[in-house]
């Protein structure tokens, strides 16, 4: 157990750390795209947090499945505390932005985000709303890929058993 729990702490610590400078990019990337003419949504795709998080939602939740010793409660505690992680980032890149008044893909590539939230105060308490419902989907795509694993991870052991018996 202690091994499956260091290698999904290096993948979370890894993630945060690659997840705090997509955050960084983001704010300062569509300064630098938008007079090169590279659309809003283009630039916002390129530097999303959102990317990283579910690189992280693949890797804990296949592990985990792939483990003779993995536990779905275990993938998905360790994705809970990655989820709330890259919240706290968007949501400080919001605010951030409301404050220095800059131009940053935190406001949103989509028109529909101005529209549901006039302020970033309000955008950033719509990502504070949207947060468990993100989360509860999120877990139940993270079921299926730990289940697809531990499907594959039984048909890969039953496979080796007969191996061995026929060298028997």
């Amino acid at each position: 157990m202690g091994t499956i729990m260091s290698s999904n702490r290096k993948i979370v610590l890894t993630l945060a750390g690659i997840a705090a400078a997509v955050a960084v990019v983001r704010y300062f990337l569509k300064g630098w795209l938008e007079p090169l003419g590279v659309p809003t949504f283009v630039g916002s795709f390129l530097a999303s947090v959102t990317i990283v998080l579910l690189v992280g939602l693949v890797l804990l939740f296949l592990r985990e499945g792939r483990s003779d010793e993995g536990r779905y409660i275990r993938a998905a505690a360790w994705f809970i505390a990655f989820s709330v992680w890259c919240e706290v980032l968007v949501i400080t890149g919001i605010l951030l932005t409301e404050r220095t008044g800059a131009s940053t893909y935190y406001q949103g590539p989509w028109k529909m985000v101005e529209t549901m939230f006039p302020t970033p105060a309000a955008h950033a308490i719509g990502h504070t709303q949207g947060f468990v419902v993100r989360l509860a989907v999120n877990l139940i795509i993270g079921a299926v890929i730990y289940w697809f694993a531990k499907g594959r991870r039984a048909k890969t052991g039953n496979n080796a058993e007969a191996r061995a018996a026929l060298r028997a």
